[in-house]
């Protein structure tokens, strides 16, 4: 998988690694809902925001519990009277990522909302800008575009002083982008010409507006300018610039692919190994890109498996460093395991490539990409498991887009689950 866990007992057991008798431990009973209203209102007393991400990350290590905490936290605030709701802004907003993070966005709504209103009501700058760049998150990932450009424009229009500055930033850039994804390239275009000065970052942004709208020559030759632009651009200094050249000549390597142009794609990301060659990216990436085209299956297995080893030594000293915990230090990335069980698959070992791939679903975070459940359903097929692969293509099909390329591969999913007997599932 392209890049831009922890195994579960269940994808244990699947793998042969762990007896029946482990999977079947017992499982605690709920919380009650008394105890999950404590839990909630115990939110209130977190006002810093490392304590308040610390809390978020707890909470969503137990996906079960936390619905129910949305769920319950939901109900007491429906059911409090206006002037007396139970939460305050930072206990809301914590709730509001939890449910964010679950995709649960009605609940999630209801509690930006809320902080909106709070932080509006007291003039806060700083929580203001928190609680519209949460909203603008929230309606972005449901490709609410409209939505997302009106709470764009009522942060432009708020006076924040220098507090709200780097907010309004990300603002208009939301907004651009939310016209290129909605396919008002010409719309986004105008709001560039109309906010930045010539130079490299208006490049950069006219860039994915034609990457967007699927103009691939042009965005080629308008990041291609980014790159020779930053050489003399004002107010970076050369670690800032070489920083920025690097991520743009990544980003053309994955339009490059999109064009069918693989060895020039193949041909940057050579050339950023040897320039950064503790970054498992990018052999990740060569490997990928090599194995789904059906090339030099046996180089990219080695590159795929240096790329995890490079994320595993990565994690370890980030681990010495105490800037993640044990449990995520023994994680293996999902989009490398992915790449890992794609080039089994094609090179016909199906069985591992299938140990591989469940594991790479467990990650929460990466599982929520249909470029994953395709590669298991595919590999399922191979396996002939047929009612497992209709399976997998439903759950792909019920998943997000994350990028333009998602509108083709649903097209194909789709038409591979039809040709497979199934049929689209909306639930769960």
């Amino acid at each position: 998988m392209l890049t831009l866990p922890f195994r579960s007992l269940a994808a244990l057991a699947a793998a042969g690694f762990l007896s029946a008798a482990v999977v079947a431990a017992p499982v605690p009973p709920p919380p009650t809902e008394a105890e999950l209203k404590a839990q909630a209102l115990k939110l209130n007393d977190l006002t810093e925001l490392p304590r308040m991400d610390e809390a978020l990350k707890n909470i969503l290590k137990d996906k079960a519990t936390a619905k129910l905490l949305v769920a319950t936290a939901v109900k007491m605030q429906a059911e409090a009277k206006e002037k007396d709701k139970p939460f305050k802004f930072g206990a809301a907003l914590i709730l509001g990522k939890v449910a964010h993070n679950l995709r649960q966005y009605d609940a999630a709504e209801t509690f930006y909302k809320f902080c909106d209103e709070t932080a509006t009501q007291l003039e806060n700058p700083a929580r203001m800008a928190q609680a519209y760049e949460a909203l603008i998150d929230l309606y972005w990932d449901q490709k609410k575009f409209d939505a997302v450009t009106a709470v764009c424009e009522r942060m432009l229009a708020t006076d924040g002083g220098k507090e709200l500055e780097l907010a309004k930033m990300y603002a208009i850039e939301k907004m651009i982008q939310g016209k290129a994804r909605a396919g008002d390239a010409d719309a986004a275009l105008r709001l560039i010409g109309q906010v930045y000065k010539a130079g490299w970052y208006r490049l950069q942004m006219e860039g994915y507006v034609y990457r967007e709208s699927g103009k691939l020559d042009k965005a080629l030759e308008t990041y291609s300018k980014v790159v020779e632009e930053l050489d003399d651009a004002p107010g970076l200094d050369k670690e800032q610039k070489d920083r920025l050249k690097k991520n743009t000549r990544y980003v053309m390597t994955g339009i490059h692919v999109d064009n069918n142009e693989l060895d020039k794609a193949a041909g940057i990301l050579k050339e950023l190994m040897k320039e950064d060659p503790e970054n498992a990216t990018y052999p990740n990436d060569l490997g990928f890109v090599w194995a789904d085209h059906d090339k030099n299956l046996e180089e990219s297995e080695k590159l795929i498996r240096k790329a995890l080893d490079l994320d595993k030594v990565a994690r370890e000293k980030l681990l010495e460093e105490k800037k993640i915990d044990a449990e995520t230090a023994k994680k293996r990335n999902a989009a490398y395991v992915d790449s890992l069980a794609w080039v089994l698959f094609k090179q016909k070992k199906y069985a591992d490539a299938k140990k591989q791939m469940l594991e790479a679903v467990e990650d929460d975070d990466q599982s929520q990409s249909l470029e994953i459940w395709d590669h298991l359903a595919d590999i399922h097929m191979a396996l002939g498991e047929k009612k497992e692969a209709i399976a997998a293509w439903q759950k792909a099909l019920r998943l997000p887009d994350q990028s333009s390329r998602d509108l083709d591969r649903r097209k194909k999913i789709t038409a591979k689950l039809t040709k497979a007997g199934g049929k689209p599932r909306k639930e769960d």
